[in-house]
Order: C-alpha cells, then sequence, then structure tokens
C-alpha cells in the first residue's frame, strides 16, 4: 500500500502564483474511504440557485405546470420537470417540494418572514433570507444573511474560498434608466457591525476562473506578468504547474493516476469553453461603432415583449454557455474543496433576459409572465432552468469521491423567484404571488432523500434551505423561518 501522508491541501503551484489544488484522491484518505487519512470527515458542500420567475402565467387558473400529481417516490414530470427524465435518471436525485407559500401582509401588519404588497421589490428578500420585508419599496429587502453565507461561517473557514457566489445572466437588458436595484442579488452577509449587506456574484467566467487558479497566494508583480504573458498565448494552465505535476506523479497508485487524468481534463476543457466566450462588456471596455463582432453582452432592449418594439436580437448573451461554464468552476471547486457554499443565480428576479432563444416568444422573461401566453408557455422557460441545475447535479453526481459519489455529500436547492395564485395588491391567478410555490433539493448529504415529491402545505421555502442546512450540518435557521421539511431527511 501507498503511505497516506499526502495533504488534502495539497497544491500543484507554478508560475506567476498559479496553483490547482487537487481532487480528494486515495492518497489522502483512510482505508474505508469514508473520511480523510488524519480522521477528519470528508467536507459537505452546499448550493442555493435561483430563476428569476414565478410558475404560471397571469389570468391562467393552471398555477403551474411543475408540480406533480403523484405524491411520494417515482413522481410524474410535467412541462416545466421534463429535463429530469434526462442526465441518466437525475430525477431519482432530485426532490420536489411543493404546497410551499411566504405569506403577506392581510392588512394585521407584515408577518414574520413575509412581505407587505409590492411583489418584486418586497419579496426576494423574505425568499432568501427569511426575514420580513420592512415595508414598501423596501429594495430588495434582504433584511438578514443569506442559506449561503450562514453555512459559509459554519463549514467555509478554513477553505480557500470562504463561500463563492456566481452570476448566469449578463446584465439587467432593460433600457430607460432602469436598473435591478438588488433583483441582481442572492447573497448577503454580514459586516462587521453585524448588519446585512449585499454580496454580488461574479458575473465574468474568466474573471472567477482566474479567481479559483490564481487566488492562492498573492503573486510576485514580475512572475505575475510573465503568467500574463503565458496565458495571453493560450499557453494552458496545466503546462505553467508541469514541474509540480511530474513530482507528484510517482506517489500516486493507478487509481490516483487516472484520477488526476480526469481533473486535468475538466481544467484544460474549461480553458477551451472559456476562450469562446468574449469579456463582459464594462463602460472602460465597449466595442467600437464599426464592423466587426458583436457586443459581448447583448445589448439593452427598449420593450418588454410582444410589440415591434422587442428586438429579438438583443437582450441574450448565450445564458446557456455561460451556465455551463459557472458549472464547470462550481463543480471544480467542490471537487477540490475550494469552497463548500455556493450561492448561483441562474436569472435576476423580475429578469428582462430575451426568452426568444429558449422558448421563441418575442418577451422578456419576466413579460411572458403577463403577455396572456399562459403557464404552458411560462413553463417553457422554467424548464430551461431546471434542465441547467440537473446538468450541475448531474455532472456532480458522476463524480467519484471517497468510497461514493461527490453527490454524498453535497445539498443544493434550486428556488423560484414566485408561485401563483392571490396578488395581495388585488388580483387572483396572478405571477406576483408567493402562493402555490415550489422548489428543487437533491444531494444525499445527512440523509437528504431524492427523488421524491413532498407537498408541505403552507410552509415556507425558508424550510427548503432549512433542510439542506442541516444536510450539511449546519444547525440553524433561515432567519424568522423555524424547522425543516417533515420526511425530506432520513
Amino acid at each position: 500500500m501507498k503511505p497516506r501522508n499526502l495533504s488534502r491541501r495539497t497544491l500543484l503551484r507554478g508560475l506567476g502564483g498559479v496553483a490547482i489544488a487537487l481532487p480528494a484522491l486515495e492518497i489522502m484518505l483512510n482505508r474505508h474511504g469514508d473520511a480523510l487519512a488524519n480522521a477528519d470527515p470528508m467536507a459537505r458542500r452546499f448550493l442555493v440557485a435561483f430563476n428569476g420567475q414565478s410558475l404560471g402565467g397571469d389570468n391562467d387558473t393552471v398555477h403551474n405546470l411543475y408540480v406533480p400529481d403523484n405524491v411520494g417516490p417515482g413522481y410524474d414530470l410535467k412541462v416545466a420537470t421534463m429535463p429530469l427524465g434526462g442526465y441518466a435518471g437525475i430525477q431519482s436525485d432530485i426532490s420536489i417540494v411543493s404546497g410551499l407559500r411566504i405569506p403577506y401582509n392581510t392588512g394585521m401588519g407584515i408577518p414574520a418572514a413575509g412581505w407587505d404588497v409590492g411583489f418584486h421589490t418586497e419579496a426576494l428578500g423574505p425568499l432568501i433570507t427569511g426575514v420580513r420585508n420592512k415595508g414598501p419599496e423596501d429594495y430588495p429587502g434582504g433584511n438578514g444573511p443569506s442559506a449561503d453565507q450562514i453555512v459559509a461561517d459554519a463549514i467555509g473557514q478554513t477553505t480557500a474560498f470562504k463561500s463563492l457566489a456566481y452570476q448566469v445572466q449578463a446584465a439587467w437588458y432593460l433600457s430607460g434608466g432602469s436598473a435591478p436595484y438588488g433583483r441582481d442579488i442572492l447573497s448577503y452577509k454580514l459586516d462587521g457591525m453585524g448588519n446585512p449587506i449585499p454580496n454580488p456574484g461574479q458575473v465574468s467566467p474568466k474573471a472567477a476562473f482566474d479567481s479559483l487558479f490564481m487566488g492562492f497566494v498573492p503573486p510576485d508583480p514580475g512572475e505575475a506578468l510573465k503568467a500574463a504573458y503565458e496565458l495571453a498565448k493560450r499557453k494552458s494552465i496545466i503546462d505553467l504547474v508541469k514541474h509540480d505535476f511530474e513530482k507528484l506523479i510517482p506517489k500516486l497508485g493507478k487509481a490516483d493516476n487516472l484520477r488526476m487524468q480526469r481533473h486535468l481534463d475538466e481544467i484544460r476543457d474549461l480553458e477551451i469553453k472559456l476562450m469562446a466566450v468574449p469579456p463582459v462588456q464594462t463602460e472602460a471596455c465597449k466595442m467600437l461603432p464599426d464592423p466587426g463582432p458583436d457586443p459581448s453582452v447583448g445589448g439593452d432592449n427598449v420593450g418588454v415583449g410582444g410589440d415591434d418594439m422587442f428586438d429579438i436580437n438583443v437582450g441574450y448573451s448565450d445564458e446557456a454557455k455561460r451556465a455551463q461554464i459557472f458549472h464547470d468552476l462550481i463543480h471544480m471547486a467542490f471537487v477540490c474543496d475550494l469552497s463548500r457554499s455556493v450561492a448561483l443565480l441562474y436569472t435576476m428576479a423580475q429578469s428582462h433576459m430575451n426568452i426568444y432563444p429558449i422558448a421563441g416568444h418575442p418577451y422578456d422573461q419576466h413579460e411572458l409572465g403577463h403577455s396572456g401566453l399562459g403557464t404552458a408557455e411560462v413553463s417553457k422557460v422554467i424548464a430551461w432552468h431546471v434542465d441547467m441545475f440537473a446538468g450541475l447535479v448531474a455532472k456532480i453526481r458522476d463524480t467519484p469521491e471517497g468510497d461514493g459519489s461527490l453527490l454524498d455529500r453535497c445539498a443544493m436547492v434550486l428556488l423560484h423567484e414566485g408561485g401563483h395564485g392571490y396578488d395581495p395588491a388585488g388580483k387572483d391567478n396572478s405571477s406576483h404571488s408567493t402562493e402555490n410555490m415550489a422548489c428543487m433539493i437533491a444531494g444525499r448529504a445527512g440523509g437528504l432523500k431524492g427523488g421524491q415529491h413532498i407537498v408541505a402545505t403552507d410552509m415556507h421555502p425558508g424550510n427548503v434551505l432549512n433542510t439542506a442546512m442541516r444536510a450539511v450540518g449546519v444547525d440553524k435557521d433561515l432567519g424568522e423561518v423555524v424547522g425543516v421539511i417533515p420526511g425530506l431527511l432520513a
């Protein structure tokens, strides 16, 4: 047997501070493969993802095409959840929790973990922090730490990155002086005085990649310039750590050698994907107004949909490709134990991303819910988000770790901005509603049950987040939301 003397924190270091963390190799584990060689338990990981859309369309009596008819295992799939039928049986690893709601002001004041009457400006905060909205126009009402930060404080103190926050939707996409005003924030942390502050997601996949692989040791300025030059020539980051890699290989057994080769192949594949994604356009970096490539980020739309003002050629920046790259980065962060808590915003609340490439309708994502096209068409865009989430879960499931899979030590939740039903502003069958909400939870950490449909009547989405937190060993509640979803944890 090979001596088990390799630390879980071993890095392959190279030019300019570049470093590649390693996966959990056999040489790092005990003889059973269920703990580290020093008897420390294997790390657990947490992720919360977000879709900025409600489950149903205005004036449609069908609240959603998301919640299964069957309760328990082997649930049926609807339009919005059809992607769960793929990825080699991923449905068995993902549970759906329905019957959820966020309470609202019925004239007796704002209830615990609830909101007032302005959906987009007031309901988001209680969803992600479990703390009641302060009142009208509480933009966006992040009045406590979000679940990813509660987890990071508990189990992320020893990792290179206490937490990660990524944003797939590349821009707000609406002109006329409009701005997200917090609708693009999924993560809130506490400052030194204990006050919640926004923790914005990284929008640039390239910057996120550089942070993961060049953030271990502050590089010497001269060496950093050399590294930048090499990378500019598109020399692989793997080449920059070649010397350290060659010293490590003789220490590894056959299985570890194969695992390392897979690890390096995944990193190289990620580099290739990044080469195809231009940088995010900023005020300091804009395309010149003459022939040449289109701007890397699709421009803002002057209309919201359904008329000649809506331009189907703007308002989209291949978010599907961006999501895949962020998935690869999250996977790498989990595999290498670089971070144990991630907030992943697919689309902003009240998202104005152009959904023509996804559903074939000249609308932005938010306005599709108000278009009159109904819940069936809204569900096609939800299915796009579900497909993204299912793909990430499958990638993690298919990654071996220790005596099983990486998914065995993960808890992952997909939230949706709203449900469908009564809007306290005074409308029935509205997409501006937190009635009839549902979400997904995946992973096997802490005995999480997969492949279930659980009806949790009138419980808060925060109860699902509480359950996921318990699964990764964090015995805390989200804000004013108390308790877990019965039957979801073994």
